[in-house]
């Protein structure tokens, strides 16, 4: 094995690690065991077990990140008449549920560890959530602007709407329901739109166009 394969082969068993057993609860050891590696070669690659489990942070981060500036771009795109925006709207659900779908382990130690187990890492989930709450209250009040929500808390709306999701993602995406990621997303799209919509919009209508459905 490679270098570059055998330190990946080993990021990938300790985020079964600390997904599986928790980042306090997990040792080096644990760490070594499930990558069939010798104790000396994990020290030729990570320092120590913090040192691991925060690239692994980062990692998922970075990623994640990247998707909501991209979702982003495509709404504010959207917005401007070169798409549906309530399409688009949907297909940005997707693609968060999917990257949280495609990383469960590093979905679970974001969310179920790395919140407030050490200033360090506590700091880096909040730098990550402000980033979605910056670009989700600027897509609301685009909606608002183009007449697409009803007048409300948009601060209160940002965090209802983000609360609801990663609980949405940890309960019945990554529990292994047999909800998909495209059933989870109508469910969530459509609950927004019946919530946000207008007293004088066309709730059918704007199904009709995020699910693309008659």
């Amino acid at each position: 094995m490679k270098a570059s394969e055998r330190r990946e082969h080993i990021l990938r068993s300790a985020a079964r690690v600390f997904s599986r057993k928790g980042y306090r609860l997990s040792s080096v050891s644990d760490i070594v065991e499930e990558s069939s590696i010798g104790r000396g070669t994990f020290y030729l690659y990570f320092d120590s077990k913090r040192d691991i489990f925060r690239e692994l942070i980062e990692a998922f981060f970075q990623g994640y990140a990247e998707v909501l500036e991209e979702n982003h771009r495509r709404l504010v795109e959207a917005f401007s008449g070169k798409g549906n925006v309530l399409r688009t709207w949907r297909e940005n659900m997707v693609r968060v549920l999917r990257y949280h779908s495609e990383n469960p382990d590093l979905t679970n130690i974001v969310y179920r560890e790395a919140l407030g187990s050490d200033e360090d890492f506590s700091e880096m989930v909040e730098e990550l959530s402000r980033l979605a709450r910056q670009r989700l209250r600027e897509e609301f009040q685009l909606m608002y602007r183009k007449g697409m929500m009803r007048e409300c808390d948009v601060d209160v709306v940002t965090s209802i709407v983000i609360g609801s999701t990663v609980y949405a993602i940890m309960e019945h995406l990554l529990r292994g329901n047999g909800m998909g990621v495209d059933a989870l997303t109508d469910f969530i799209v459509e609950y927004h739109i019946r919530a946000l919509i207008p007293p004088e919009g066309d709730i059918g209508r704007a199904l009709r166009s995020a699910l693309g459905t008659k």
